[in-house]
């Protein structure tokens, strides 16, 4: 039976289950950091991964672009819409001074870090001009070595860029390229406002330039206004049709209280609820599954032959701020607004959103921190079972007892009340040994997740877990 029919055959689980969930992205949430972290103690993170024993292992190093020529109604990342490109000029000169400070830091404790990756995001870092480009790259050159990397990448408006443009991003180096999709259907772009027919992308993709990058990802997502079977149906078969090495497949998150721009939406067209978002992911679940593209989270895919695909099957596969990767880097190094990083296995940091306080930050010589948390103990026993329930689906008791010395059954049996639940509604099996989400559980494998979160309501409150207010997630 394939995912869609097991949901129709279950609708007393859409109303049940409609429940809010974070999609943790880390843990725990970047809601429960504390705003008391600061330069003093950023430096000290640092200090306590880079001269361990872990300081050999291999990290990304993140910068994010926040500027945009035009605002997408649906999007949560942290932005800012201009048309001045001096602003993004001087943007970029503060971030070259950010990179200084690192470097600076860097060579006053001795420290050579394997940097294996570097991801441009943003914002749309494509809006960057190639003179900036450059300037950033070889700045950046200072505290990596390009030359080992494994994975250059970059976030692209495909509204933006032309086939030249995509060819300076292979001559410096760029290998792996990342598209904003969303939706293929004209409506629905109206509504979003970002229009860009499929017609734009294939222009940018023919083979003379597709050769020159190792990987294709597609975002896209679901939930948005007018979206319909149909719809969602004709944008996955083209998707298809073009043929990126990786999808990712999200639910949109409707938040007007914190991003009032997303109220625009509802003005152009209704937005679907919890059970029509359902099974509009599920309709294209099915269809991907069906297309041989191998399910590499809860709202990931990947060709056979990408690098998170061959991950899934090894059980290396992780998940973070990049979305289901490879498993090689578990750290990350975020640079630019906004950015946040793990730094090491007990520190999470995020950099601070205004500009200007970015800007007078960064040019007292300081790390630009904004909020950041330490993990205990618990933090991490907690974290890797939720990441791995995420990523596989599944987690073997004996290997979380092995790496932290508990007893599994034991140290979890607040949760086991709302596991049983969970049970008896076919969305998990427990065996002496392992949890495994079942094919109906993995349409809400977040809310599995969320039954280990200790800083939520619904760990420290079984009975109110299944009585949450109705919540978009």
């Amino acid at each position: 039976m394939n995912n869609r029919l097991m949901l129709d055959n279950n609708s007393h689980l859409l109303n049940k289950y409609d429940i809010y969930a974070f999609d943790y992205i880390e843990y725990p949430h970047k809601s429960f950091w504390s705003k008391e972290f600061s330069d003093a103690d950023y430096r000290e993170g640092l200090k306590d991964f880079f001269l361990s024993d872990k300081k050999h292992d291999p990290v990304v190093l993140y910068v994010h672009i926040p500027f945009c020529p035009q605002m997408c109604y649906f999007c949560l990342c942290h932005f800012s819409i201009t048309h001045n490109y001096d602003r993004i000029k001087d943007y970029i000169i503060h971030l070259n001074k950010e990179i200084d400070v690192l470097k600076d830091f860097f060579d006053e404790h001795s420290i050579n870090p394997n940097f294996r990756e570097v991801h441009l995001g943003g914002g749309s870092p494509t809006y960057i001009q190639e003179k900036e480009f450059i300037e950033m790259k070889e700045k950046l050159e200072s505290v990596c070595d390009f030359n080992k990397l494994e994975e250059f990448s970059i976030e692209i408006d495909p509204r933006r860029p032309d086939r030249d443009r995509m060819k300076f991003y292979h001559e410096q180096g760029i290998d792996r390229i990342s598209f904003g999709v969303q939706d293929f259907d004209h409506e629905v772009q109206e509504s979003i406002n970002r229009v860009q027919p499929a017609e734009l992308i294939e222009n940018l993709l023919t083979p003379d330039i597709r050769k020159h990058f190792k990987s294709v990802n597609f975002d896209l997502l679901v939930g948005l206004p007018n979206q319909t079977k149909e719809s969602v149906r004709n944008t996955i078969e083209k998707v298809i049709d073009i043929g990126p090495d990786r999808i990712a497949l999200s639910f949109m998150h409707y938040s007007p209280e914190h991003n009032s721009h997303q109220k625009l939406m509802k003005k152009n067209g209704e937005l679907p609820d919890f059970r029509d978002r359902k099974m509009l992911h599920e309709e294209a679940v099915e269809r991907l599954v069906r297309s041989n593209y191998v399910r590499t989270g809860f709202e990931h895919f990947a060709k056979p032959t990408d690098d998170v695909a061959k991950a899934v099957e090894k059980k290396t596969v992780q998940y973070n701020s990049l979305g289901a990767t490879s498993g090689r880097c578990s750290y990350l190094i975020g640079l630019g607004e906004s950015s946040y990083g793990r730094v090491g296995e007990n520190y999470y940091f995020q950099h601070l959103y205004e500009e200007s306080l970015y800007k007078s930050t960064i040019t007292k010589g300081e790390f630009p921190i904004f909020r950041g948390h330490k993990l205990n103990d618990d933090d991490l026993i907690r974290r890797d079972v939720i990441q791995t329930l995420r990523s596989l689906f599944f987690v073997d008791f004996h290997k979380i007892e092995e790496k932290y010395g508990i007893d599994f059954n034991k140290y979890f049996e607040e949760e086991s009340p709302i596991l049983d639940e969970f049970i008896n509604d076919g969305m998990i099996k427990i065996s002496d040994d392992s949890i495994t989400i079942t094919e109906l559980g993995k349409n809400f494998s977040n809310l599995v997740c969320r039954i280990f979160d200790k800083y939520v309501r619904g760990n420290q409150f079984p009975s109110d877990f299944f009585h949450a207010s109705n919540v978009i997630l």
